[in-house]
């Protein structure tokens, strides 16, 4: 079975599109600093390099979004001494590519907000740590980047809250916690423009994924389970026709473009999916909230999903390389303004292509070095046409053998298709908006 092609089936795609839908929204387009951080000064091949002069630049435009203090990175990279106790560590992430966390390949996809280092700051990074990881003249340090606290798309129009408090035990991982809100809104402020998550305690919010529940199921499950809440993984518990966004490192907010309708169906709950870490030796008491900002139009599009997903494959047991395929028909003329996929933890590579009408090959996205932990969404720097007839194909390649230093299972195992987290998945969404019907 070793390089073996399977084409999963996707009779299920309609049960989970919802959800997935909503996973697409968690990410947003990365939020930098409110003012660009100076460009790194030009260095010449015998000039020294400083972190003053610098080295902390690039970390300005790269790192420190996440990597500040109050953010949930492990550690900072704002001032020379967090730099320095960790400097040989540094350079093996970025040599590596493992940060900062950007892993779509060049030349597949036209992309923005762009964080993957150059080849010259990897060398500048490189060259400050060769040569002793000077700190360089007071004077040749930047001024701070002012990044945003609090909400950072304005004051909501409207704020949803888990309406009781979660407290998280001590020294406990993955704990994923479904919370059913009801939505009130004020007047007719059903279609959003904007959506932010503010998780109420970032010690132990690891992201933030959120449901619109037309069903009332959520209310069962809720009142089915002791405390605030109720268990959930993968899914939420029923089927959901999308969500209001959602949070992880790095993402503060989502707003769409002008003149997208994006609305919330009348008696809709949210349900808010919480996927809590505390390693610490104290509990943590958790109140997420969402704020949401209100659009009366005009609107001439609308939001569209497209997913590719399979479904009911098999990987074998030592196999390095398996390959999965899955295809989804594009059913109306669409322009894709997003790309986001998922995979579990034998995961390697994977490469979106949009087969065209025309015949052309339209590359989306291609990753070869899958991560389980920086699964982004990456944004378009234009829109990019879909016409109907264009058939989205996902590859996922996946390393089952005992070589791959990510395989959870030792021996490895037979591993099939499902939501746990030692299943394992195959799916591409591309967020798109469509005309809206009467248009044109």
């Amino acid at each position: 079975m070793t390089g073996a092609v399977i084409r999963g089936r996707t009779r299920y795609a309609r049960a989970v599109k919802g959800f997935l839908l909503a996973l697409v929204l968690l990410a947003a387009a990365c939020q930098t600093a409110s003012a660009p951080p100076a460009p790194p000064a030009a260095t010449t091949a015998d000039e020294r390099v400083t972190f003053n002069n610098q080295v902390v630049r690039v970390f300005q435009r790269h790192c420190q979004e996440c990597h500040r203090p109050g953010e949930v990175a492990p550690f900072a990279l704002t001032t020379y001494r967090d730099a320095y106790a960790r400097r040989d560590d540094i350079v093996d992430a970025v040599r590596s590519r493992y940060m900062p966390p950007w892993k779509a390949v060049p030349g597949h996809g036209d992309f923005t907000g762009v964080r993957r280092l150059s080849d010259a700051e990897v060398d500048l990074i490189a060259r400050w740590v060769a040569d002793g990881a000077t700190e360089g003249e007071p004077h040749d340090l930047p001024a701070p980047p002012k990044f945003p606290s609090g909400w950072t798309l304005g004051t909501p129009g409207a704020v949803l809250a888990m309406e009781e408090p979660f407290t998280v035990p001590p020294r406990t991982r993955d704990v994923y916690r479904c919370f059913s809100i009801p939505i009130r809104v004020p007047g007719d402020g059903r279609f959003i423009r904007a959506s932010e998550v503010l998780p109420g305690n970032r010690k132990v919010v690891h992201h933030v994924v959120t449901f619109l529940d037309l069903t009332g199921r959520s209310v069962e499950l809720d009142r089915a389970e002791p405390g605030p809440g109720y268990t959930c993984f993968g899914g939420p518990g029923f089927d959901s026709p999308g969500g209001l966004g959602g949070w992880a490192p790095g993402y503060p907010g989502i707003e769409i473009p002008p003149g997208v309708a994006w609305r919330i169906p009348p008696g809709a709950r949210l349900v808010v999916q919480l996927h809590y870490n505390n390693p610490g030796d104290a509990p943590e008491t958790d109140v997420t909230r969402i704020g949401l900002h209100f659009t009366s139009g005009p609107f001439d599009r609308r939001l569209h999903g497209v997913l590719a997903s399979a479904w009911d494959f098999v990987i074998p047991a030592g196999a390095p390389r398996t390959t999965v395929v899955a295809r989804t028909d594009v059913q109306e003329d669409l322009e894709a303004i997003a790309v986001h996929t998922h995979m579990h933890l034998i995961g390697r590579a994977m490469t979106v292509t949009a087969l065209l009408p025309s015949g052309r090959r339209e590359p989306l996205l291609r990753i070869d070095d899958w991560d389980f932990d920086w699964q982004l969404l990456y944004y378009f720097k234009r829109p990019v046409a879909l016409p109907a007839g264009t058939i989205v194909e996902a590859e996922c390649v996946y390393d089952n053998s005992p070589g791959n230093l990510r395989n959870p299972s030792k021996p490895p195992r037979v591993v099939r298709s499902g939501f746990g987290t030692t299943d394992e998945m195959c799916q591409a969404r591309v967020l798109s908006t469509a005309r809206l019907k009467g248009r044109g």
